[in-house]
């Protein structure tokens, strides 16, 4: 038998099977919706585009060393400022055939800010113009400055006098690339007489930088192969020596389009990827009104590798209803992207990104500030009909244990306090005060088993809606629900209403309401509130007398299914302001045992500490004795000490699942995760499980039935499918929120 030769083709070609069939690893990276490379399947949901939002002009280049083709700007934080390096110059640009344009030589000049947003002229004082000093134009020599792009080295092996870097392009000598050298991004020398890179046309703003994700130096230039503006690539790993330049794929685009500009970078909060904004120029169109011809748009690419590129055909940014950005060659994007506060108070920080407009026709080039969404560059969109998106296999990691955050607690839990007074009946000398709605947690709560005691004193109830005591309760009715509360009606008229019910959802419930409860609530303002369980059996005490009990008791334990019981309110979806503890508290107990009748008795009589031997029951009791704020302490330590605590806003974990997201307020998200060697929904995790999401939020936790924690299926291949509503999703990424 004759075996066939792998031909490089087939060879690369089963590489690449292998290489996709393998899970992606994800780690605790961000994951964009650049591009579908790890995407399996979508269904009515599309990738859609975003358009950066045009803010004001920044800068201006009106002095008169400045000037209206003042061009190739350049960005980046250097400590606690930013610095904006660019070209200044002014052409007259319609004169005489043959004779001299300029205005005045070209300058390299800096611009500084301390937040993106006001931007200042250094007075440097090395270069005269106009008889003066007194300027911001850095001692570079002329031959170098039309496309002089620095930036700050980040390569940890890097020398002090070589901090910053730049590339520059001679026009007097064609086709070859020069280094430049300084210690402090002021004073530039050349870093060795030859070029660094040749066989390129250079002719525009080229650029490089240390690329700490591939550990190496990488540079993007122009090169013109067929007379089609293009780029090239090329790496080093000194700076001085660098690889064969090659020209990026864009899956054949490269080819149909002129690159003007490219303004490739790392982006800062997804590490694997690189985003390019480039100058997308349709030479040969000449707009109405225009002395020039050429105009062009705001590009967009992305790639993973650094060769490969995915470009959007559509315009990243358009020049829209500004004139000047519709005069020729303009819409360039300053290299360089930086965080900036957001719009509105108390909103995440957005990306900022500047464009040129103005060139060549104005007075003068202005830098314009344009904002995009953290992340907001592409998402993965469905209309109101509703769409999902199939991921392929990836892995995640687990949060690293040295940075695991406990949940933030939130504003609105502090009017809870802890008083010391005489004014209300309460047992030992501080009590429980709850002014506004809030909600405690109490660990280790969700399974109790087949007998406990649930019980409070308190003092001073406001009527007028229902309170709760303790509760694992939500709206679905499918969840085993569980419920401690009193409702004390309004108005005398509507005392009928009132009641006092426990309720364990699949065993029933005791509930004990009407006239006869109206009777003893209007005895005194304090009371002391029980109910016991036993093997399904549900008692229910007022001031230490039986006054209900359930019919038909189920002997199944106790365990509540969405977690922890939570003192004064419920779970998500009721909110805090539906069914509030208002009021006194002292003495809350949660016994792991049914206590008798005679012993709820004495606890209403005498208190807990005097009614039960604290060195051997287990529970959680509050005395509130020695506490000072939240958390309450656990009197009751025979079994550990399960210290109440404000619950987080959001459900919480060392490892979960956060999306950048935004719905209408009638759309929706749900994600279910897969097991991706069955591609079936895994336990717990279904689509129906999944709490729905609408939201707008740069980091939002993704939780199923008030359950977030996912680090027990870290490292373990899994699919993630969205279903998307009315809904954008930018990224996703496995962590906890930064």
């Amino acid at each position: 038998m004759i075996i066939p030769r792998l031909t490089a083709s087939i060879l690369l070609g089963i590489i690449a099977c292998s290489l996709s069939a393998a899970p992606a690893e994800l780690g605790n990276s961000r994951e964009l919706f650049v591009d579908e490379q790890l995407i399996e399947s979508k269904d009515k949901v599309i990738l859609k585009l975003h358009q950066p939002l045009p803010r004001e002009i920044a800068f201006s280049c009106d002095r008169t060393h400045e000037g209206n083709v003042s061009c190739y700007g350049t960005i980046f934080k250097d400590g606690n400022q930013y610095r904006l390096y660019y070209t200044g110059a002014h052409y007259t640009q319609f004169g005489v055939i043959g004779t001299e344009r300029k205005q005045h030589p070209e300058f390299t000049c800096l611009a500084e800010s301390t937040d993106g947003l006001s931007w200042t002229r250094p007075e440097i004082g090395q270069v005269e113009f106009a008889g003066s000093k007194a300027n911001n134009i850095l001692p570079v020599g002329a031959r170098w400055t039309h496309c002089f792009t620095p930036f700050k080295d980040t390569n940890p092996g890097c020398k002090p006098e070589e901090r910053y870097k730049a590339v520059a392009f001679d026009h007097g000598t064609p086709g070859k690339l020069f280094a430049f050298i300084s210690p402090d991004g002021i004073s530039w020398k050349m870093m060795q007489d030859e070029p660094i890179i040749t066989g390129g046309n250079f002719d525009s703003q080229n650029l490089a930088f240390y690329d700490n994700t591939r550990q190496c130096y990488v540079a993007y230039y122009r090169k013109s192969p067929e007379r089609v503006r293009g780029i090239a690539t090329a790496t080093s790993t000194d700076f001085r020596n660098w690889t064969p330049g090659e020209m990026i794929s864009c899956g054949g685009e490269e080819k149909q389009v002129e690159f003007y500009t490219n303004a490739i970078m790392r982006y800062e909060r997804a590490q694997r990827f690189l985003v390019g904004f480039p100058m997308l120029f349709m030479d040969r169109r000449l707009r109405p009104g225009n002395l020039g011809g050429g105009v062009g748009d705001g590009g967009f690419m992305s790639s993973r590798d650094g060769k490969n590129f995915h470009l959007f055909q559509e315009a990243f940014l358009r020049p829209g209803l500004n004139r000047e950005r519709w005069f020729h060659r303009n819409n360039y994007a300053v290299w360089g992207m930086i965080q900036t506060p957001g719009e509105f108070p108390g909103a995440p920080n957005e990306l900022s990104l500047y464009y040129t407009e103005g060139y060549s026709e104005g007075k003068e080039v202005n830098f314009r500030r344009c904002t995009l969404r953290l992340d907001g560059f592409v998402s993965a969109r469905a209309d109101a009909k509703g769409g999902t998106l199939l991921t392929r296999p990836i892995t995640f990691a687990a949060t690293p244990t040295t940075t695991v955050k406990k949940a933030p607690a939130a504003d609105y839990f502090m009017p809870l306090t802890i008083d010391r007074t005489d004014k209300v009946k309460h047992f030992g000398r501080k009590v429980l005060r709850v002014s506004h709605p809030t909600s405690l947690e109490i660990p280790e709560s969700a399974e109790l088993g087949n007998n406990a005691t649930f019980s409070l004193q308190t003092d001073v109830l406001s009527r007028g809606g229902e309170r709760r005591f303790f509760s694992a309760n939500n709206k679905l009715p499918e969840d085993a629900r569980f419920c401690f509360h009193i409702y004390l009606a309004p108005q005398p008229e509507q005392y009928k209403y009132s009641l006092l019910r426990c309720e364990y959802s699949p065993v029933g419930k005791a509930e004990f309401g009407g006239e006869k409860f109206e009777k003893l609530i209007a005895t005194k303002r304090d009371h002391h509130f029980a109910a016991t369980y036993e093997n399904g059996k549900i008692r229910l005490y007022m001031d230490g007398k039986q006054v209900a009990e359930n019919t038909n008791p189920k002997p199944l334990p106790l365990k509540f299914d969405l977690g922890n019981l939570r003192f004064g309110n419920d779970y998500p979806p009721n909110g805090l302001f539906n069914s509030p503890f208002i009021g006194y508290a002292d003495d809350i107990l949660v016994l792991k045992r049914a206590m008798s009748p005679d012993e709820v008795a004495g606890l209403a009589r005498d208190g807990a500490e005097k009614a039960l031997d604290l060195s051997k029951e287990s529970g959680m009791l509050y005395t509130l004795e020695s506490d000072t704020a939240a958390p309450l302490k656990d009197q009751l330590t025979t079994d550990g000490a399960q210290d109440a605590f404000f619950p987080s806003t959001l459900p919480w974990g060392e490892t979960m699942l956060l999306l950048n997201c935004s719905t209408a307020a009638r759309g929706s998200i749900r994600v279910e995760l897969r097991d991706a060697g069955t591609n079936r929904a895994i336990p717990g995790y279904t689509l129906a499980d999944c709490d729905v999401i609408y939201d707008d939020a740069i980091e939002r936790v993704v939780s199923w039935r008030g359950k977030s924690e996912l680090k027990q299926l870290a490292g373990k291949p899994v699919k993630i499918l969205f279903e998307l509503k009315d809904a954008d999703l930018y990224a996703y990424r496995f962590g906890q929120p930064e």
